[in-house]
């Protein structure tokens, strides 16, 4: 075999923007921008603590990249675990479904790649876009069913080939690099709700690193792509789908991820969309709620079914709490987890309100199956409900450049002012025209 490790290798060294229809190349910096952003704001959640603080310790000797919104610099290994954590610690990730691959075991292994080695802003896209391509097309058929997170485990695979992207690598490091990635692939359901769900593709993110480093030094590793995914879901697939139009012009598996909006489990977003354009549309009062329905399939229901809170993590992760939260406050933010907004007397009473019901109709181990519905009952009678496929952001309606710029403010506004915001989102735009990131890199990291 060896095919797909040969197309995707040779997909990847041939990678340019200039081949790349300007829409995906558009949609790259666009997910970069939100990635950032979800980093600083990430470095900034408790989670993030222990992270920082491990980075401090063994990275310190060597400032090499920047750990955005922390104010200093380390070793580059240390960097990227660490970046990598907040992106999804901020609970931010952009993904795929029904396999959820995500953006967010890409961006932060480029940019602090692109620090370290002084690369330009057209290789820092072209090296996006060969993570996000390579991940999404590798990753495309879910594993959830064996209780496997798909995001760290396939998301190795698009660190592993941005990774190569950056450095270079020939088309037979490149498989080299591919094979020694999946030595280190992880990540499983048990973990989510965790900070550990987090920390795997955080690992995810160095290890792909540290398998295009070694391939670069001459270490070799499996060609069989399709022997390894044949081992994982017990049967052939159709490998012809995996390599349709790779690197043309008419189909971009980038362009499926899905956009996050609110720094909470995905599993969630197209219920909070409903009940949030319910209440835009029709001014309603929580106080006269009386019950909330929210149908959903079986992972949905196993992940975020969460009547009962712990702490700030598993609010994030609560369809009672999150729903309870945007009946009273009308948005989510990171203070919509806090103690002290999970304990508000109208919020505990509207989370007993609200009944996640299963749907055994859809199919078992996978991902937002089916159509996300909910219904809202009213004291005097009256049902506000309303059903959706996709969450606003999704692949059949995706945001614009302004809609993403909205975005980066509102999760940098803690850590960077107006002027940098706006400087350092322009700069994300041009991304590929930009000859010298550092300026960038400054600003995420250090604020100015």
């Amino acid at each position: 075999m060896g095919i797909l490790s040969k197309e995707f290798a040779k997909f990847i060294k041939n990678l340019s923007i200039e081949t790349t229809p300007p829409e995906t190349v558009l949609f790259a910096k666009q997910l970069a921008m939100k990635t950032l952003a979800g980093m600083v704001a990430g470095s900034a959640t408790p989670s993030a603590r222990p992270v920082i603080s491990y980075a401090k310790k063994v990275g310190h000797w060597s400032e090499d990249a920047g750990v955005y919104g922390s104010k200093f610099k380390c070793f580059i290994e240390y960097a990227i675990l660490a970046n990598g954590h907040f992106a999804h610690a901020a609970e931010l990730e952009d993904d795929c479904f029904p396999s959820a691959t995500s953006d967010v075991t890409v961006v932060p292994v480029v940019f602090p790649m692109a620090e370290h080695l002084k690369i330009s802003g057209k290789v820092v896209v072209e090296s996006l876009l060969a993570g996000f391509e390579t991940m999404n097309r590798l990753g495309k058929f879910p594993i959830t069913y064996r209780g496997i997170t798909e995001l760290p485990f396939f998301g190795i695979l698009g660190a592993a080939a941005s990774a190569a992207k950056v450095l270079d690598l020939t088309e037979e490091q490149i498989q080299n690099a591919l094979g020694i990635s999946i030595a280190r692939a992880a990540g499983y359901l048990a973990n989510v709700g965790t900070d550990a769900h987090y920390f795997e593709s955080s690992m995810a993110c160095r290890d792909g690193y540290f398998a295009a480093i070694m391939a670069k030094e001459g270490l070799t590793g499996t060609h069989d792509i399709e022997g390894w995914l044949k081992h994982l879901h017990g049967k052939e697939l159709p490998y012809e789908e995996q390599l349709q139009d790779l690197g043309g012009r008419s189909r971009w598996f980038t362009h499926d991820f899905w956009i996050k909006k609110y720094p909470n489990c995905f599993l969630t977003h197209r219920q909070i969309d409903i009940v949030k354009a319910l209440q835009q549309k029709h001014n309603i009062d929580p106080e006269k709620v009386e019950k909330v329905e929210v149908y959903v399939g079986d992972v949905d229901y196993r992940m975020c079914n969460r009547p009962e809170l712990t702490d700030y993590e598993s609010a994030r992760f609560s369809f009672q709490h999150l729903l309870a939260s945007v009946l009273v406050d009308g948005d989510l933010d990171f203070e919509s987890f806090t103690d002290e907004m999970r304990d508000r007397p109208i919020v505990r009473k509207l989370r007993k309100k609200v009944d996640v019901i299963l749907r055994k109709e859809d199919p078992l181990g996978a991902w937002m199956t089916g159509i996300a519905d909910v219904r809202i009952f009213m004291s005097d009678g009256t049902v506000y409900k309303d059903t959706m496929e996709q969450s606003v952001g999704g692949s059949k309606s995706p945001l614009t450049t302004d809609q993403f710029i909205d975005l980066y403010r509102k999760y940098t506004r803690r850590f960077l002012k107006e002027p940098e915001i706006r400087k350092s989102a322009d700069m994300i735009v041009d991304l590929e025209n930009q000859k010298d990131i550092l300026p960038l890199m400054s600003i995420l990291t250090f604020g100015n």
